[in-house]
């Protein structure tokens, strides 16, 4: 629905139609003064929530339009709960507002959100980016993902990458993804995207050899790995990494071989899922023509992503 749709009533009166906005932020002084900007519009009808689990709660339940959401929140975090909101209000548009401006995570937000907000620059911005994605377009603060007009912009492809990991995860019905790069030189797999995963996570995995875990198997066997339950899987048993990828809160995982159209392998991806034994059809839906447009992706870069 446009932000600016009317309707024309008996007389010829017209109705500016509203917009449900959830304003997600836990400062309650800049909750404050997002609202007062919000007012300049009287079709907004706003409703907040101050944390996580609060946010996923109320969107569920009054199904919003726009979603206004900080990153570091109380309970659970910003990225999370786009993740799971894109499941439970599915039409909602999420706009992140956040202080933070680290490009991997900008990029990370974009690949779940249609825009991305940097608060000392909500007062300008704010109205713009609704407008924007309430369009369809995305949004993002000047200077916040910066590209070198003389480099292929490796920003860019991150951000293609990440989204390329966020609709993974929405085909098979996943709740966390990466997607690794084969570095030519060692012989590795390198995180090059994902979604949901924790610091401690990135960095056990950050590099992975042949036959280690699912991903590298995936890499030397050249084909699908699905590991059902990996709380129970002999290959994970005494294994350093079983314990961090439970911690995690994963139990099942795919990892599938990235091919070029010519068939060398580029790289790794993965799906990831909170329950054990993930419907084995739902898994074959990522198609090939998918996989193979993401490792051409990565191709045309080359290692200097690395």
């Amino acid at each position: 629905m446009a932000r600016d749709a009317v309707e024309e009533i008996d007389g010829g009166e017209t109705v500016v139609e509203s917009l449900r906005i959830l304003l997600v932020e836990d400062f309650a002084e800049f909750r404050r003064f997002v609202c007062s900007l919000l007012k300049a519009k009287a079709e907004f009808q706003v409703k907040q929530a101050s944390d996580g689990l609060e946010a996923v709660q109320k969107a569920e339940q009054i199904q919003p339009q726009l979603i206004l959401l900080d990153i570091s929140l109380p309970t659970l975090n910003g990225i999370e709960v786009a993740r799971r909101v894109s499941k439970l209000a599915p039409s909602a548009r999420i706009l992140f507002l956040s202080v933070e401006s680290d490009p991997d995570l900008v990029n990370e937000a974009l690949s779940l959100g249609a825009g991305y907000i940097h608060k000392p620059r909500a007062s300008r911005d704010l109205l713009p980016a609704i407008e924007a994605v309430l369009k369809g377009e995305q949004f993002v603060s000047d200077g916040l993902v910066p590209t070198s007009p003389s480099e292929p912009s490796s920003s860019n492809l991150h951000l293609a990458l990440s989204q390329a990991v966020a609709r993974a995860i929405e085909i098979v019905g996943a709740d966390m993804g990466s997607l690794q790069i084969l570095d030519p030189y060692a012989n590795n797999l390198r995180i090059a995207a994902q979604v949901g995963f924790s610091r401690r996570f990135l960095d056990f995995f950050d590099i992975v050899e042949h036959h280690q875990c699912a991903c590298g198997m995936a890499l030397s066997l050249g084909q699908r790995v699905i590991v059902d339950d990996l709380a129970n899987d002999p290959v994970f048993r005494g294994n350093a990494a079983r314990e961090i990828i439970l911690d995690e809160g994963v139990r099942a995982v795919q990892s599938i071989p990235l091919r070029t159209s010519s068939g060398e392998i580029v790289g790794v991806l993965s799906t990831h899922f909170r329950i054990a034994k993930p419907p084995r059809q739902k898994l074959f839906e990522i198609t090939d023509s998918f996989l193979q447009e993401v490792a051409e992706l990565i191709r045309s870069t080359g290692p200097a992503f690395l």
